[in-house]
């Protein structure tokens, strides 16, 4: 597999994680993918194994924004 086609794969599985997250914790997608890149990255940096960025990535910024939604709730807004 040529490195743009694994690269196009890659682009367009993180733009599907990004939507399914938005959807899923109804954020803005633009919103959401400033805190995937930024969790992603972070993540990257410090994994010996990079097979489960992707998956620990979106795990973090689900809990991320249901902690923001949360406390939405709490102050009243919606």
């Amino acid at each position: 597999m040529s490195n743009q086609s694994k690269a196009s794969r890659e682009s367009a599985n993180k733009q599907h994680i990004i939507e399914v997250l938005a959807r899923e914790t109804s954020t803005p997608a633009d919103v959401v993918q400033d805190i995937y890149v930024i969790e992603h990255s972070k993540l990257e940096r410090v994994a010996r194994i990079k097979t489960y960025v992707s998956v620990l990535a979106t795990r973090q910024v689900k809990l991320l924004l249901s902690g923001s939604q949360r406390s939405d709730d709490a102050a009243g807004v919606h």
